[in-house]
């Protein structure tokens, strides 16, 4: 490649009266960083003077054609271009800067710092993964033109990074990368990841296994989430002194772009998500309950994350003018007290455990050997672009998941595929372990997934419905109250019947509201939320011919066929 074709000249800034700071590459590096008023003959000239004078092999003319097609691109900066001038594209051709992955090319960006003019600068530098095994570097670009004649645009396009980036990934694996060095061992690489997680953390006995190997494939998801339409939360719980801010320590040494916060603004993190991407780690997460503005807005950032397309809006600018932050990813959350209900849906549980009072883990120093860190990390990212098309084979993997629906596999799904693979990889029983793990988890998570409050209301609605009573919402209340008076203190009649709406029981209105002809919903709440409502299996549900009215009818099996009996069943106790 000739000189000419190396020189890359990018604008930095654009600051007071047209002054622009100007950065030079030559050769993928850093040559020349300067400010100048780019309209004026007499800086532009004393510019070129520079950047010649530092690389003897360009010419005074080659660099005059590139800063004057920076001259250009400033110019026409300046208004909107007309519909004629547009040309279409679509959503898939334009990819996130810091990761992407398609079937063709897989991409990753590192911050790294270069010197310039005897001061370190940072500078973002891509690396990609051709389908037919090219690797590449070069200087973050606009566009990245594809085998076929089409272009990937780089949107958003991203300030320099600080002078001070630490590269997550070593400038040694880097090279040997793209020399083609680098032996990629998925399944190895996973047992330095338990290694690292079973030295620093004390989980519980029975689940230490399964909790290990979930933290270790969703830190490798955080590298590859973008394959996948929703990508699953992690929820620590647990008491005080259980380990929760030491797991996000552990995390933040392994993750893909970690940016930890614990008091952080909702406009803050879809900004700083929405720049540079990565993965949230949000501790002391107990204020999400509160009912503020705040942090109204940062659970509604926390809920359109999970899915692809997530996006966080806000109105901005004199005129309040719409404007969309990125923020789907890969989100950990901590606290004590729980997270809302539709927060914690989208999560996977962790539950964290205390250590014994001789527990040497918890005095462990999370860097004592910053060397084995960056192994997992120099591997992370290996792998993470070595294996592009696999990731969107294993998005499309069923097979892996036992019986669940809905949400539930949504969760699960990413890990049991990665599980597969790294299994088939050499990490004999991984499946097995991680599915019996999740069908575990599940089978906890139901008595957390319907309020308690709600609970109460269906199974003594269920009782009073079985026993022929229509009870009013003031009805239901008292009754509730009885049972559970502390629960049930500050609760009013609306809130019971808003509550049961939920679940599609509505009342019926005749001067006071009443719940009528509840049971066929009731059996379906029974059936497809799993609580036992006290409606027992092969109860059906038909009109009384007298009254009109829903009743339960028994139905028994007798000869190999189902034979209903023409008359209401006996009352049911609860």
């Amino acid at each position: 490649m000739d000189a000419e074709h190396e020189l890359v000249i990018e604008v930095d800034s654009t600051t007071r009266k047209g002054v622009v700071a100007l950065i030079v590459k030559h050769d993928d590096r850093v040559l020349h960083v300067d400010e100048i008023r780019i309209r004026k003959d007499s800086e532009r000239r004393g510019f070129i003077k520079a950047v010649c004078s530092k690389a003897p092999a360009l010419d005074a003319q080659t660099v005059e054609s590139r800063l004057l097609e920076v001259v250009n691109r400033q110019n026409g900066s300046n208004g909107k271009p007309s519909s004629s001038e547009l040309t279409e594209v679509g959503l898939s051709c334009i990819v996130r800067p810091e990761r992407f992955i398609r079937s063709e090319i897989s991409g990753l960006t590192v911050a790294m710092v270069g010197m310039a003019k005897n001061e370190p600068v940072g500078q973002w530098v891509m690396y990609l993964r051709w389908a037919e095994g090219k690797r590449e570097r070069l200087a973050l670009p606009e566009s990245i033109e594809l085998n076929d004649g089409s272009r990937l645009w780089i949107q958003p396009q991203l300030t320099a990074p600080s002078n001070v980036s630490v590269p997550r990934w070593s400038a040694g694996s880097r090279k040997a990368w793209l020399n083609g060095d680098v032996q990629s061992d998925p399944a190895e690489l996973l047992s330095r990841i338990f290694e690292r997680i079973a030295y620093f953390l004390e989980l519980p006995s029975e689940h230490a296994k399964g909790i290990a190997s979930t933290l270790g494939l969703w830190s490798i998801l955080t590298y590859v989430y973008l394959a996948w339409d929703a990508v699953p939360y992690l929820y620590f719980g647990g008491p005080a002194g259980s380990g929760k801010s030491r797991a996000f320590e552990v995390l933040s040494r392994l993750v893909f772009r970690p940016l930890s916060s614990s008091s952080m603004t909702g406009p803050a993190l879809f900004r700083t998500l929405h720049n540079q991407g990565g993965t949230l780690l949000l501790d002391e997460a107990e204020r999400l309950r509160e009912s503020s503005p705040e942090m109204g807005e940062l659970r509604s950032m926390l809920l359109a994350g999970y899915k692809r397309g997530g996006r966080a809006t806000r109105l901005e600018g004199e005129n309040f003018q719409t404007k969309e932050f990125d923020v789907y990813g890969p989100k950990a959350m901590a606290c004590i007290a729980g997270l809302p209900p539709a927060l914690s849906s989208r999560c996977i549980p962790v539950m964290m455990f205390r250590a014994g009072p001789g527990s040497v883990t918890p005095r462990r120093r999370i860097d004592d050997d910053p060397n084995k860190w960056q192994v997992i990390r120099d591997g992370l990212h290996v792998i993470a672009l070595e294996h592009g098309s696999t990731w969107l084979e294993l998005a499309q993997r069923v097979d892996v998941c036992p019986p669940m629906t809905g949400r539930h596999f949504e969760l699960w799904q990413p890990l049991l595929a990665l599980a597969a693979w790294l299994e088939e990889s050499g990490a004999s029983g991984l499946l097995e372990l991680m599915q019996q793990h999740a069908l575990t988890t599940i089978e906890a998570q139901k008595d957390d997934q319907t309020p308690a409050a709600d609970v109460l209301l269906l199974r003594t609605l269920s009782k009073v419905a079985l026993a022929g009573e229509e009870p009013t919402c003031t009805d239901l209340l008292n009754r509730a109250r009885d049972i559970e008076p502390d629960l049930f203190r500050r609760w009013t009649a609306t809130g019971v019947g808003k509550a049961l709406r939920r679940y599609d029981i509505q009342t019926h209105h005749s001067g006071e509201r009443q719940f009528r002809d509840v049971l066929p919903q009731l059996a379906r709440v029974q059936s497809h939320y799993d609580i036992d409502l006290g409606i027992p299996d092969g109860m059906r549900m038909q009109p009384d011919p007298s009254t009109g009215r829903v009743q339960p009818v028994q139905s028994v099996q007798t000869a190999g066929q189902m034979d209903t009996l023409g008359t209401p069943s006996r009352r049911v106790e609860v």
